[in-house]
């Protein structure tokens, strides 16, 4: 599997603060059937994020991809980032001040609040129209009636891709993206090795039972390769 959302790096943002916990997500993802990581601290936007620098983010990644390899757990760490939605995305994307996923053409970005905010739309259609992917991230989190279902669905019409998190697979929101077909990738969001963990092999099986095997390797494998591999 392919984790495209992962708060593992330590003393970026609210996720780890400790080297060490990062490498036991590391091996936590590894147990849990997964090769590839795109790391994603949250950008200078955002209230989480303490320490942000694409070179720091590149320096980390490798750093605890070898710390991990060394005890044994062979995971591939890309550097990307979760943007908080800013107007003028492509323009701090376009001059490198902002990461992409793995060096792709893919971003991931959330809403400015959790609730599903407009303004979005015409930023992820300008995108879009500069060739790249646009990830919506943790969509489950802005549904609190059926306008917000209604705005997600205007969203997702336009090209944008949806993000599900792992622990929320069950949950009714999500349930509710399932059955509109609004779930493109599944991904982990995690944050920690004792709460917010990978949660990613319990949600493939979730998938696998509720849908089917030909959705779940879809949503964990194959479009986020494809995602990864779009230059």
């Amino acid at each position: 599997m392919i984790d495209l959302h992962c708060h593992l790096l330590y003393d970026l943002d609210d996720g780890p603060r400790k080297r060490e916990i990062s490498v036991n997500m590391v091996r936590q993802a590894h147990a849990a059937g997964v090769h590839t990581v795109v790391c994603t601290p949250h950008s200078p936007e955002s209230s989480a994020s303490r320490n942000y620098s694409p070179q720091l983010i590149a320096e980390r990644a490798h750093e605890i991809q070898e710390l991990a390899a060394a005890d044994g757990y062979a995971l591939t760490l890309k550097p990307g980032t979760e943007i908080s939605y800013i107007a003028h995305a492509r323009q701090r994307l376009d001059s490198k001040q902002l990461l992409t996923l793995g060096g792709s053409r893919t971003v991931l970005i959330e809403m400015p609040v959790f609730a599903v905010d407009m303004r979005f739309l015409p930023t992820a259609k300008e995108l879009i129209a500069h060739g790249y992917n646009v990830i919506l991230a943790h969509p489950e989190r802005y549904i609190y009636n059926q306008k917000d279902v209604d705005d997600l669905q205007r969203i997702h019409e336009s090209g944008v891709l949806f993000q599900v998190t792992a622990a929320a697979v069950s949950e009714q929101n999500s349930r509710t993206l399932f059955d509109l077909r609004m779930v493109d990738v599944v991904a982990s969001d995690a944050h920690s090795d004792t709460y917010r963990v990978t949660a990613m092999d319990t949600a493939f099986d979730w998938v696998t039972n509720a849908y089917g095997a030909g959705l779940a390797n879809r949503l964990f494998v194959d479009t986020p390769q494809r995602l990864l591999d779009h230059r």
